[in-house]
């Protein structure tokens, strides 16, 4: 997918969830509404919550890292250490859906999107006419 096409899908995204890593930096070009969710910050806690906040977008995280489970030993791929950010990790999938829910809440009540879905409604009505 070429570097546009990945920003048009990103312009388009209302609840953007990933782990920790470069590819959250596509939150820079979230519509203004949009929530991002980290799933696992890999204890840099304030990194995209900070991009987050600067670029106007809501972050959610799970409210407490033991809602997380590491599941076996990550190990970096040149160096062979130990470290958490490559390990693999599940979650309570019904915790999981909360969050999103929370999203979804976030996003629906936003007055931008809420504008914007009257806009967009108003011209459909216009194009059927």
């Amino acid at each position: 997918m070429s570097f546009l096409d990945q920003l048009s899908v990103t312009h388009n995204t209302d609840i953007f969830i990933g782990m920790h890593g470069s590819g959250l930096t596509h939150l820079l070009f979230l519509p203004d509404w949009a929530a991002i969710f980290e799933i696992y910050n890999c204890e840099d806690i304030s990194c995209y919550y900070d991009l987050a906040r600067l670029r106007g977008v809501k972050y959610f995280t799970w409210k407490k890292e033991s809602e997380m489970e590491q599941i076996g030993e990550g190990r970096h791929p040149q160096t062979g250490t130990p470290h958490k950010k490559f390990a693999n990790y599940r979650f309570n999938k019904d915790q999981f859906r909360k969050l999103v829910s929370q999203q979804i809440e976030y996003v629906r009540r936003h007055a931008i999107f809420v504008k914007e879905q009257m806009r967009l409604r108003r011209s459909r009505l216009a194009n059927e006419l």
